[in-house]
């Protein structure tokens, strides 16, 4: 089941225990971190707000490998890598424009370690100083290819990145995407340290674009004043993109909110291990997902914020067999359905029917005129403010158009 406003044809993983998806479908069976197998599927597309009913075989043959690995070098049908001594991407170019991405400074996900004694509240507070301390600490214990198909790449590193402090990362390319996924595992057991990962790029911008609820904030890429140079730690939501006109590329992450950008480096916090208010500095076991994302063409929903939610929102995988038609679709990629959620009035309001709220946005910073169709039958519907009080209201439709200005938020009452 898909839960996102739009239809997704990214890899979809199930469980797998010897039965194959029926069907033109290109699969290949991934052995996890702890053991477990999955089954990776490509060419799915689940409807938005819908879902699509798999049946499963046990006759299937792999699709053959479309990589190819030779050395420290991997050229997939989207990408080119090459990988220094440590793991990390020396090289990544992307073959649709022939463009390096990679930058002058650190190689592509180079990990980062510093020291880190803020003046207080070390657990929430970070020091401009710090930045002068990051170095490339980390050791590269193994590295394994442990899956080559017709789907990914998968590369298992693992790094001890202090005296304590242990990583193991999943390195994931796609066959069908520009996309590198990072899938990572840390024991944390340090305390007053700062770790990063480092994607120092080519692309040049005066700014960034960095997610917040509903949309983005431009930052600045340099720091010529005071105010810049207070910007040295930000925070970004699902991802962080810079942008020239025909090309670009992103930072996305699942639950890592806090970024430094300068120039075309892009710096994403991992972890931070402070001891004031709390002595134990989340010491322990934590999981992350982040990806580095090159795209033709400049900031756009198709470009970085679709495949963010992507990242961040996974279908729904249940046994059984319910298809489902789209509750909702949007007549715009740019235009997102946040929410749904049941209205505030509980149940049957004053009418005497049954009703649920959307909230959208305007995700790019471009007005349109958007139409909403909707996939069950809609005994009336009404565009409200935040509280829920009715401003216009419709009467039975299954189409409704409205006016979106750049970023604006818009809820909507159905009646059903």
């Amino acid at each position: 089941m898909n839960t996102l406003s739009f239809d997704r044809s990214d890899v979809v993983y199930l469980p797998f225990e010897g039965f194959y998806v029926s069907g033109d479908y290109v699969q290949q069976v991934i052995e996890d971190r702890d053991g477990s197998r999955k089954l990776a599927v490509r060419g799915i597309t689940i409807p938005a707000f819908g879902s699509l009913v798999l049946q499963m075989t046990k006759e299937h043959a792999e699709a053959d490998s479309v990589f190819k690995a030779e050395g420290n070098v991997l050229e997939t049908p989207v990408v080119k890598a090459v990988f220094n001594e440590k793991g990390y991407l020396e090289s990544l170019v992307d073959k649709r424009n022939g463009r390096q991405l990679r930058g002058e400074g650190y190689a592509l996900n180079t990990l980062l370690l510093a020291e880190e004694v803020s003046a207080s509240w070390d657990n929430w507070d970070v020091d401009a100083d710090c930045e002068s301390k990051f170095r490339d600490c980390a050791q590269l214990l193994s590295s394994e290819v442990v899956a080559e198909g017709g789907v990914e790449y998968r590369i298992r590193n693992r790094y001890r990145l202090s005296a304590k402090s242990t990583l193991e990362q999943d390195v994931i390319f796609y066959a069908d995407s520009a996309e590198v996924v990072f899938d990572t595992r840390m024991d944390w057991q340090d305390d007053h340290r700062f770790l990063k990962t480092a994607f120092d790029t080519t692309i040049h911008t005066d700014y960034a674009s960095q997610e917040v609820q509903f949309g983005y904030i431009r930052r600045v890429t340099n720091r010529n004043t005071s105010i810049e140079k207070a910007k040295f730690e930000v925070s970004n939501h699902k991802y962080t993109d810079l942008s020239e006109t025909r090309c670009g590329a992103a930072v996305l992450n699942d639950c890592k909110y806090a970024i430094s950008v300068q120039e075309g480096q892009m710096r994403l916090s991992l972890h931070k291990g402070g001891c004031l208010p709390d002595f134990r500095g989340d010491k322990g076991i934590h999981e992350c997902t982040y990806a580095f994302l090159p795209h033709l063409g400049s900031l756009s929903a198709e470009n970085v914020i679709c495949p963010a939610y992507l990242l961040n929102e996974k279908p729904v995988i249940v046994e059984g067999a319910l298809p489902m038609e789209s509750l909702l679709r949007v007549g715009s990629d740019h235009v997102i359905v946040e929410t749904v959620k049941p209205a505030e009035s509980k149940g049957e309001d004053s009418s005497g029917e049954k009703s649920f709220v959307l909230r959208l946005y305007e995700a790019e910073g471009s007005g349109e005129t958007v139409s909403l169709a909707f996939g069950i039958p809609v005994k009336g519907a009404a565009v409200t403010d935040m509280l829920e009080e009715v401003q216009e209201e419709y009467g039975p439709v299954q189409q409704l158009a409205l006016d979106f200005r750049a970023f604006e938020i818009k809820t909507v009452k159905v009646w059903y």
